[in-house]
């Protein structure tokens, strides 16, 4: 991949740097993207990044240069402290430590080997921050061909006003996606976030998918519905099951403790039964069960209401859920 060297006339930023060697990462500045930490960042906003990487930062144009250095890999994860899905607090709250949570492990968003060796390239991520109270920092590391480092990071800091309340809820966009690889569409409802389809290449992040937005953009699966077809997939998949309630847009606002979430999917019945939702309307609420095989006595329940369906070619499907928090 090569860039012209009107790429470098837009502001570059280093936030927290490192380097070891002739490898450069820089943030690029502008009021779309992120270069640098923030504070006060609202719940599940979506935010993008773009990061320009230079393996001969000193010559006058990669285009041009008669350098040999190339680039090998380029690594991208991000790190929740603490954790990032949503627990019931303890009552009395007296008892409670915030500083006695654990962090999440690093996930890795992308690890990319670059076969075709660039001396340059240019990389633009689309992600949606936290919907829990907490910070996340994302870590973007360069290597090049001879193992020397270029690494930035910054870290963002959400706070939530209602963290104690006994349910949680957020709100997903979801583009109109056809078959972008960058299109988040791999969802895991419980803590809120969607991931595209370059992330869940690996293992890590499939554990977590509990609902995948299919390729058209206006149906929604279970990750073990057949219409999933996805070749490389190593994690056993979620299996999540859908009802149709009768509940409203009123009615699901008032639904905010965990009894009346569990019973909204039982009050719909076994019969309405599904893992493929293939005919949204405006204004349906749906319950859910979603079950990870890997801890299969802890099945989380919630709700989710079509607040929008995707219109035109751009503004896709908009999701509100809320679901019943568990005991960490």
């Amino acid at each position: 991949m090569r860039f012209l060297l009107a790429v470098l006339s837009l502001l570059l930023l280093g936030g927290c740097a490192k380097s070891n060697g002739p490898v450069r990462l820089y943030f690029i500045s502008s009021g779309r993207f992120t270069s640098g930490s923030r504070t006060g960042v609202g719940p599940g906003d979506t935010l993008a990044t773009r990061i320009y990487v230079d393996a001969n930062p000193t010559s006058t144009s990669s285009a041009t240069s008669t350098s040999k250095n190339t680039l090998a890999q380029f690594l991208v994860q991000v790190q929740y402290s603490p954790l990032r899905t949503p627990f019931v607090y303890p009552f009395p709250l007296a008892t409670f430590s915030y500083s006695s949570l654990p962090k999440d492990s690093p996930i890795t968003y992308l690890d990319s080997t670059l076969t075709s060796r660039p001396t340059d390239f240019l990389y633009t991520s689309v992600f949606g921050t936290r919907t829990t109270s907490g910070s996340e920092t994302w870590t973007f590391t360069a290597t090049d061909k001879d193992g020397n480092m270029s690494v930035r990071s910054f870290t963002l800091a959400v706070r939530r006003a209602d963290s104690t309340q006994v349910f949680h809820d957020y709100t997903l966009n979801l583009p109109a996606v056809a078959n972008n690889v960058a299109a988040r569409r791999f969802i895991d409802l419980r803590a809120g976030q969607a991931y595209p389809r370059y992330s869940v290449a690996n293992p890590q992040v499939q554990q977590f998918v509990d609902l995948v937005l299919l390729p058209d953009g206006q149906r929604l699966a279970s990750p073990d519905d057949p219409a999933v077809k996805l070749t490389t997939w190593a994690a056993p998949r979620h299996h999540t099951t859908f009802r149709l309630t009768t509940l409203t847009a009123i009615t699901f606002t008032s639904t905010q403790d965990t009894t009346a979430i569990h019973q909204a999917f039982i009050d719909a019945g076994a019969a309405a039964n599904t893992t493929l939702l293939d005919k949204l309307a405006f204004d349906q609420v749906y319950a859910f069960n979603a079950l990870n095989p890997a801890d299969k006595t802890r099945p989380y329940f919630g709700l989710i209401h079509v607040q929008n369906l995707p219109t035109g070619t751009t503004a896709g499907l908009q999701l509100q859920v809320r679901l019943a928090k568990q005991p960490r």
